[in-house]
C-alpha cells in the first residue's frame, strides 16, 4: 500500500532531473564493477553505491546531512510547505525486507527469552503450534524493540533543531531499487513513510519458520517488521511493488574504462577551499566506573546538596511548615516535614549516603502525592530538587585539558587559583557552542572548579531542557543513566573547531570502547 508521502513530488523538477542524471551516470558504469555473465545477451544488474547516492542527494537537493550525528535519519530538508526527515535506502527490487535498526547491546537482555522460546518449541510439529506457544514472548520482545526504536527516533528529532520552525515535519524513506532482471536494467524510485512503531497496535504474525522460532514477524497495522535473534536486527518490509513512483532506464556505457581514464587524466584537487577540522576531542559520557555521574554534570538537577545557606534552609522549612501544617493529616505532615528536615539539614558525604537521600526524596514526594494537594507536591519538589533544567556538560581531566589546550575554548587562556577556582571573568570565558547536526548556536561558557563544566550563558536550562528532554528523552527529574544512553544510541560527545573559526562544534556520538576514535580524550 502507498502511504501518502509527499517528498518526491514536492522536490523541484530540475533538481530531480539532475539527481536522476547523476544516479544513471554511475549506474552506466556497472560493467566496470560487475562480474562476467554466462551468456552474452545477459546484462548485469545496475549498481548503485549507497555513499554515492547520499552525496548526490545531499548536494542536488541542498539537504542537511544528519547521519554524522548518529541520528536515525540521513538528511533533513526544509520545504516550502513542510519539513522532511529522510532515510535513504538502496536494495534490489525483489529484496523487500531490509534492516532498519540493530540492538546488539541488548542481546544479553533477551537471551533468557530466546531460550524459553526454543524450549517452548520443542516437540511442536507445525509453525502454528510454535506461534501459539510463544506469542506472549514474541509480544514482549516486539514491544521492547519498538520502544527502543521510537526512543532513538525521538532523540534524533530533538537533535535536529533547525527544523523547529512551526512547520509540520514528515519522515520519509527515499528508496532506489535496481531491477533484478538481467535483460531490463531499470532503477525504480520509491517512497515510504518513516514512522515510529505504534506499540498499542502491535500484532504478532509469528515465527519465520518452525525451525527458526526465535525469528518472528509482527505488524502495527501500517508496516510489517521482522526481528532476527542472532544479530538482534529489526527489519521492515518496504512493500517494493507498491511504493514505486518512477522507473529509470539504465543505458550502460560501451567503454566505461575510457571514462575512468579521462577522469584520471583531468583530476585536480578541488577541495582546497573546504572548511576542515583543526582540533577535535571526544570522550565517553560514562565515568571510570562505567556509569553516568548521578549527582553532577548531566544530572546536576538530581544533586542532593542545597545551594542555600544553612540559615536560609531553616527559614525555608519554617515557611513550608506554616503554610501546610494544618492542610493535611497530622501523621502525614509529620512524616513529610521530618524527611524535608533530614534532606536539607543533614550532611551526606559518601555516595551511598547520597543515594539513600535520593531514595528518601522519592518516598517523601510519593507520600505528598497521596494527599491530593498539588500545591504541596510542587513545593516539595521545588525544595528537594534543584531546577529541572540544571545541567553542565562535563569535561573529563579538565585541569590537564586546559593546560594542554589553553586556547581551544577561548583565545585568552582561562586562569585558575591554586585550588582550581576560576579567576577569569565570565565574559572572557564565553564562546559559541554549535550543535551538530542541527547547527543550533547557544552562547556558552566554562564553569566549575578547574573548568570542568560547560554551561549555557543566558539560562542554564537553555542547554538542560533541550539535552535532557530532547536528546536523551528524559522525563522531568528523571536522571540520565547508562541504560538510557544505550536506548538512544549515544554514549559519547565530540567537540571540534573548524579552520578559520573560533566556534566550538558539539556532537553526541557513539564510542566503541574497544576501538575508540583517534581524537579520544579518555578518562
Amino acid at each position: 500500500m502507498k502511504t501518502g508521502t509527499t517528498l518526491w513530488k514536492s522536490l523541484p523538477k530540475n533538481e530531480k532531473e539532475e539527481y536522476k542524471k547523476m544516479i544513471l551516470a554511475f549506474a552506466s558504469l556497472t560493467k566496470m564493477f560487475a562480474q562476467k555473465t554466462k551468456g552474452e545477451d545477459q546484462l548485469p544488474i545496475p549498481i548503485i553505491n549507497s555513499k554515492y547516492q547520499e552525496t548526490v542527494f545531499g548536494k542536488v537537493f541542498k539537504a542537511n546531512i544528519e547521519d554524522i550525528g548518529n541520528t536515525s535519519y540521513d538528511f533533513s530538508l526544509v520545504g516550502e510547505a513542510r519539513n522532511y526527515l529522510i532515510g535513504l535506502k538502496t536494495f534490489g527490487f525483489n529484496s523487500c525486507t531490509q534492516k532498519i535498526s540493530q540492538f546488539k547491546a541488548y542481546h544479553q537482555e533477551w537471551t533468557s527469552i530466546f531460550e524459553s522460546i526454543k524450549q517452548n518449541s520443542v516437540g511442536k510439529n507445525t509453525k502454528k503450534e510454535v506461534d501459539e506457544a510463544n506469542k506472549d514472548l514474541y509480544l514482549r520482545i516486539a514491544v521492547r524493540i519498538s520502544y527502543l526504536r521510537n526512543t532513538r527516533m525521538e532523540s534524533s528529532r530533538a537533535n535536529i533543531k533547525c527544523l523547529d520552525k512551526g512547520k509540520e515535519t514528515e519522515a520519509v524513506y527515499h528508496v532506489l531499487m535496481p531491477s533484478s532482471s538481467s535483460n531490463i536494467p531499470i532503477i525504480f524510485v520509491g517512497e515510504l513513510s518513516y514512522d515510529p512503531i505504534d506499540i498499542s497496535k502491535i500484532n504478532i504474525i509469528g515465527c519465520t519458520s518452525k525451525n527458526t522460532p526465535t525469528n518472528f514477524d509482527f505488524t502495527d497495522g501500517k508496516h510489517y517488521y521482522r526481528f532476527t535473534s542472532a544479530d538482534s536486527q529489526l527489519l521492515m518490509n518496504f512493500q517494493n511493488k507498491d511504493i514505486v513512483l518512477e522507473e529509470w532506464k539504465v543505458i550502460y556505457a560501451e567503454d566505461a574504462y575510457s571514462i575512468f581514464a579521462s577522469i584520471a587524466d583531468t583530476l585536480t584537487s578541488n577541495n582546497t577551499n573546504e572548511q576542515k577540522i583543526s582540533e577535535s576531542y571526544s570522550w565517553s559520557l560514562l565515568n571510570e566506573s562505567d556509569e553516568v555521574e548521578l549527582f553532577s554534570g548531566f544530572n546536576g538537577f538530581y544533586a542532593i546538596g542545597s545551594k542555600l545557606s544553612m540559615g536560609n534552609r531553616i527559614e525555608r522549612i519554617k515557611r513550608f511548615e506554616e503554610k501546610f501544617k494544618n492542610s493535611i493529616r497530622e501523621e502525614d505532615f509529620d512524616e513529610i516535614i521530618k524527611g524535608v528536615r533530614h534532606f536539607l539539614l543533614d550532611e551526606s558525604k559518601t555516595r551511598q549516603e547520597k543515594i539513600e537521600k535520593a531514595t528518601k526524596r522519592d518516598d517523601i514526594i510519593a507520600l505528598a502525592k497521596t494527599t491530593g494537594k498539588d500545591d504541596l507536591c510542587q513545593e516539595i519538589v521545588d525544595i528537594l530538587y534543584r531546577p529541572k533544567g540544571e545541567l553542565y556538560i562535563p569535561l573529563p581531566k579538565s585541569r590537564l585539558f586546559h593546560t594542554m589546550h589553553p586556547d581551544f575554548f577561548t583565545q585568552i587562556p582561562i586562569k585558575f587559583s591554586e585550588k582550581g577556582r576560576i579567576k577569569t571573568s565570565k565574559t572572557d570565558r564565553e564562546f559559541n557552542l554549535i550543535f551538530e547536526p542541527s547547527g543550533t548556536l547557544i552562547r556558552s561558557f566554562i564553569t566549575e572548579d578547574w573548568g570542568k563544566g560547560i554551561e549555557s550563558s543566558k539560562r542554564m536550562s537553555e542547554l538542560g531542557e533541550w539535552i535532557l528532554r530532547g536528546v536523551f528523552q528524559l522525563k522531568e527529574y528523571e536522571p540520565l543513566t547508562k541504560e538510557r544512553l544505550f536506548e538512544v544510541g549515544l554514549n559519547g560527545i565530540r567537540l571540534y573547531k573548524l579552520k578559520g573559526s573560533e566556534d566550538i562544534h558539539l556532537q553526541f556520538i557513539w564510542i566503541d570502547k574497544e576501538n575508540p576514535p583517534e581524537d579520544y580524550w579518555g578518562q
